[in-house]
């Protein structure tokens, strides 16, 4: 931990000490969590802060980041319908509600802010399941999946209704958004986030080791810390291809915060282009905002009588109780790793409380 300059000491102890009592409290085999706060006159580290972590949905961010360029660029538009840029194939197995075209019912817009109608394969409506769902990884970790793997399995499942009508998280729109960056580009999606994501943004460690083609046979020797769904930890499994554009992206702390600042920054996008992402447009649920591939956590909607007036900050949450998040007013960033789908309980705690230091 680094001694604060412009904060009270002893909340940054208090901080450091919870942290500490829920690492002895947690499973034997759960590593300690990893927790960065960067702020304009301290900083703070706990865990393996050197170490990089597979973001889960945090990655979300950066795919969205990624075509947003193309839009400052011309390559497409906010509105541009999907038929315009996908090829038939990548439509094909989609499901529709009734009257509705998803070539041309479907918009950009409507794939960053959950809103196409398309259902999920990850996480499928109750009595449903896919290949690709979270449920089905655990029984075959072994299987890869490539963007059109995703899709047909997508294609399984029943539309959730007309685009723009309801707010519907879906991994599927981001296959989508992954497969429309590649097409306008002719460049794979590995690449283009290297060289227009993290090159430019400083990440000097983030790499996307599970993209379907890149993947190896032998992960023993990947350099990532675990990570756990269900009490199954996955971090060596080839079925974490799922998460392709929807979140595939391994970085420590650090390199996150550099992503953050270089984003914000106006390294990455424009102002009004980032203001179109970061603008909350939905309900996620109960404290949490959604934009356009950006969530704003609202904490006093959590417990309003003890958590009003708390900064939202905007980033993004994954899957396993990863955090990556930028506090505007206060030019703080927070990343958090909890390891664990079982651990989001605990990550928001740990997060409440260095909301209260950054208030």
């Amino acid at each position: 931990m680094t001694t604060p300059t412009a904060t009270t000491p002893a909340r940054l102890v208090k901080l450091e000490r919870s942290l500490e009592r829920l690492a002895r409290r947690r499973a034997p085999r759960l590593p300690a969590p990893q927790v960065l706060v960067q702020t304009p006159d301290w900083s703070f580290e706990f865990g393996q802060v050197d170490r990089p972590f597979h973001g889960a949905s945090a990655g979300k961010l950066l795919t969205a980041t990624l075509v947003a360029q193309l839009v400052e660029r011309g390559r497409l538009s906010f509105d541009s319908p999907l038929g315009a840029l996908l090829p038939p194939a990548d439509l094909a197995a989609l499901p529709a509600a009734a009257g509705v075209e998803v070539a041309t019912g479907i918009t950009i817009d409507h794939l960053l802010d959950q809103t196409s109608g398309l259902p999920d394969f990850f996480e499928p409506p109750r009595g449903r399941d896919t290949a690709a769902s979270a449920h089905a990884i655990l029984k075959h970790p072994e299987r890869r999946f490539t963007p059109t793997d995703l899709l047909n399995e997508a294609g399984t499942l029943p539309a959730h209704g007309r685009p723009g009508e309801r707010f519907v998280y879906s991994d599927t729109n981001w296959v989508l958004l992954g497969r429309i960056a590649e097409e306008a580009t002719g460049t794979a999606l590995a690449d283009l986030l290297r060289t227009r994501i993290f090159e430019p943004a400083g990440m000097e460690r983030a790499s996307t080791p599970y993209d379907a083609t890149l993947i190896p046979d032998d992960l023993s020797d990947l350099d990532v810390e675990p990570f756990w769904i269900g009490g199954h930890e996955l971090s060596r499994a080839h079925a974490v291809s799922l998460d392709w554009a929807g979140g595939n992206i391994v970085a420590p702390p650090h390199d996150w915060v550099r992503y953050l600042k270089a984003l914000r920054g106006g390294v990455l996008l424009g102002a009004d282009t980032f203001a179109h992402l970061q603008r909350p447009r939905h309900r996620f649920r109960r404290g949490i905002a959604y934009g356009a591939g950006t969530m704003t956590l609202r904490f006093g909607e959590l417990v309003p009588l003890l958590m009003r007036g708390l900064p939202e900050p905007v980033g993004h949450l994954g899957f396993w109780a990863t955090h990556v998040f930028a506090y505007p007013e206060q030019g703080a960033y927070v990343v958090l790793n909890f390891h664990s789908d079982r651990a989001m309980q605990q990550s928001f705690r740990i997060h409440v409380q260095i909301a209260r230091l950054l208030a």
